[in-house]
């Protein structure tokens, strides 16, 4: 693995893929950087059920302050991460989302969305030994935002959205999961002449208003209801009609067993999203990322497409 990753780190961006693992906790936020994850997206604690929501300023401190721990530990063997890798940095970006269900929010939800971001966006827990040029290579802060606001008719709702993205600048932000919902509701609702095209011209539409929104990125799956395996398809579809302009995450159901064959059939795909959740008990979902699923998840991502599986 060590090999991989050298050479990982080596490539090209516009030729390495990126592994976004989604935690709920200090825990996760541990394993998913011990065991070589490339970003983490931050919800609150006990919300992996619904989908993530905003996470509160403890649960961020109590990431962070885990990571700070981790990140200077020179401790072989914990999970999967060496004394010279357990010094890199990976981004945090934190979830924006004040409730479980549907995207279209009331004026009151907005407002509190708007708060919840500015006072994470606020948030240093910096060690206070650290000076600026530490900051850039360690935890402390937030680095980018995770929402997406839709209409009642499950359009991108543009004013709303390139405000939180000017409250947020300079961090990115991405577009989540809410686009599933744009999608089968322009397939829904595609004319006679769209019916045989991948990518309807409303689709085309509301990607390029989440594009002129400023978002850097969009999570989907491909359509609401499906994993990211049923809708590669459409990813490798929208990722070619992004052009370059927005990177397309894939995300829904994502696995190490999955990953290869996702990769293969969208192939201009660079980011991949997972929670790596794989146990269950007293039927509830636990929600702490397994370690040997996110190493397992980026070694398949270090392989080069076409090739064998490296052992």
């Amino acid at each position: 693995m060590s090999s991989l990753i050298s050479n990982s780190e080596e490539a090209n961006d516009s030729q390495r893929t990126f592994l976004e693992i989604a935690i709920f906790n200090a825990s996760s936020a541990q394993i998913a950087y011990t065991s070589f994850a490339d970003r983490l997206e931050l919800c609150a604690e006990g919300s992996s059920v619904n989908g993530g929501t905003t996470p509160s300023l403890s649960t961020l401190e109590s990431v962070i302050t885990s990571l700070q721990r981790t990140q200077s530990s020179t401790i072989p063997g914990k999970h999967h991460a060496t004394p010279t890798q357990a010094k890199r940095w990976i981004p945090i970006y934190t979830m924006i989302r004040p409730r479980g269900g549907d995207f279209v929010y009331s004026d009151e939800e907005f407002e509190t969305m708007k708060e919840h971001l500015l006072a994470l966006k606020s948030a240093n827990y910096h060690q206070a030994e650290e000076n600026k040029s530490h900051e850039r290579n360690g935890f402390g802060k937030v680095n980018g935002f995770v929402f997406g606001i839709l209409t009642r008719d499950n359009k991108v709702d543009r004013e709303r959205n390139a405000e939180l993205v000017r409250l947020a600048a300079p961090l990115p932000c991405t577009f989540h999961r809410a686009f599933d919902e744009v999608i089968t509701s322009c397939e829904n609702r595609v004319s006679d002449s769209d019916e045989n095209m991948l990518l309807p011209q409303m689709l085309v539409d509301e990607l390029t208003a989440v594009i002129e929104a400023g978002f850097a990125s969009i999570l989907t799956s491909g359509g609401s209801g499906i994993s990211a395996v049923d809708g590669t398809r459409k990813i490798a579809t929208l990722t070619e009609a992004a052009k370059g302009r927005i990177e397309i995450i894939a995300g829904g159901g994502v696995r190490s067993t999955n990953v290869r064959e996702l990769r293969r059939q969208s192939p201009r795909t660079r980011f991949f999203h997972s929670s790596a959740i794989m146990g269950y008990g007293d039927e509830q979902v636990v929600d702490v990322a397994d370690s040997n699923e996110v190493f397992a998840l980026k070694t398949e991502l270090m392989v080069p497409l076409g090739s064998a599986k490296r052992s």
